[in-house]
Parts: C-alpha cells; sequence; structure tokens
C-alpha cells in the first residue's frame, strides 16, 4: 500500500470507521488509481471520517479536490483526484453496495 492510501486508511481508524475496502482501479478507470470504501454506525461519525481524510489530504499535499455530501447526508464522497473515498452509514453502504462495482478490480485491503 502506498503512503498516501496508509495515511487515509490511519485516518479512517482514527474516526472507527468500520469495514474498510481499497481497491486498485486505475486498469478500469484511467482517471482514479483507487477507490476506499468505509462505513460508519453514525451520521456524527461520517461526518468525523469525512473531515479527518480531506485533513489528512491536505496536511500531506496529497491533492484534494473535493467534498461532496453535507451535515445531512448518509454517503459522502471525498475526491483527491487519484483516490476517491466513499464513506457511508451502515444501512446506505447495504443499499448500494459499491463494492460489487469493484469485485473485478484487484482489492487492496
Amino acid at each position: 500500500m502506498n503512503e498516501a492510501l496508509e495515511n487515509i486508511k490511519s485516518a479512517i481508524d482514527k474516526a472507527k470507521g468500520q469495514n474498510t475496502m481499497i481497491f486498485k482501479v486505475n486498469e478500469h478507470h484511467p482517471d482514479i488509481d483507487y477507490v476506499v470504501i468505509t462505513s460508519a454506525s453514525n451520521q456524527r461519525q461520517l461526518l468525523a471520517i469525512a473531515d479527518y481524510v480531506r485533513d489528512v489530504l491536505i496536511d500531506k499535499n496529497y491533492g484534494y479536490s473535493h467534498m461532496e455530501g453535507n451535515d445531512s447526508s448518509k454517503w459522502i464522497l471525498v475526491d483527491s483526484d487519484l483516490i476517491v473515498i466513499h464513506v457511508f452509514e451502515e444501512q446506505e453502504r447495504e443499499i448500494y453496495s459499491l463494492e460489487k462495482l469493484y469485485a473485478n478490480c484487484e482489492r487492496v485491503m
């Protein structure tokens, strides 16, 4: 795992993200290298995970682009150009099952 992914995973762990999966997608999606999917047990934790990840991206100069979602969202996307991080509330993640989209990609974690 590269340094950026390790720091992103560490930020997720700090906020107690659950069931984190990392996929290497650059062979299927030429614009991005990795997709990270993680879960939060509640709204407050969802926002904390997204904020911690955004802070790491900015502090380490990994290329923070933008964040989609707001204080009432059940799914927040954090975009760092080459790495896209999806943070879901647990029930929302079950509904969308994004990991199925990346089933043919190498799972880094």
